[in-house]
């Protein structure tokens, strides 16, 4: 009769490195891919991270309500780029509407625009106490993407 044993560990052994090959390459899978998407975040995070757009003057005609005068300046943080647009948030007492600045802000740029909210499909916001400033810029696919932060202007 033969001696069976010293095969059936050798092949015990090579079913558990089999086994442990397979184990890491699905672990490495899972892993990759939260990396991935994690990339996308941080950069994302990483461009937003020092804007700081402010409004500094915003002023509604009297002739016309609902037409404002949006005066935003940008501080010298966040590079030295461009950065994408500002979304200008409008509120009243019942009312919100939100419209593209439309203009990318270098580093200490002071730039004014009118934004006339009677032409919105949705809300007409006459008699605004307050603006929200969101900067945000586009990704490779085009998307919107919006900076977490934000900064908020009340005026009378």
């Amino acid at each position: 009769m033969k001696n069976n044993k010293g095969l059936s560990g050798i092949v015990t052994t090579l079913i558990i490195i089999l086994l442990v090959l397979v184990a890491v390459g699905v672990i490495w899978g899972v892993v990759n891919n939260l990396l991935d998407r994690s990339t996308g975040t941080i950069s994302t995070t990483t461009k937003c991270l020092d804007i700081d757009v402010r409004a500094t003057k915003v002023i509604e005609s009297e002739t016309n309500p609902g037409v404002y005068n949006v005066t935003l300046t940008r501080k010298p943080t966040g590079g030295d780029e461009e950065f994408g647009a500002m979304m200008v948030m409008f509120n009243d007492a019942t009312n919100t509407e939100a419209v593209e600045f439309g203009e990318t802000l270098g580093p200490l740029d002071v730039k004014t625009r009118e934004f006339d909210t009677t032409l919105s499909d949705v809300t007409t916001v006459t008699n605004g106490t307050k603006i929200q400033i969101t900067p945000f810029f586009r990704d490779d696919s085009g998307q919107r993407m919006l900076c977490t932060t934000s900064t908020e202007f009340e005026f009378a």
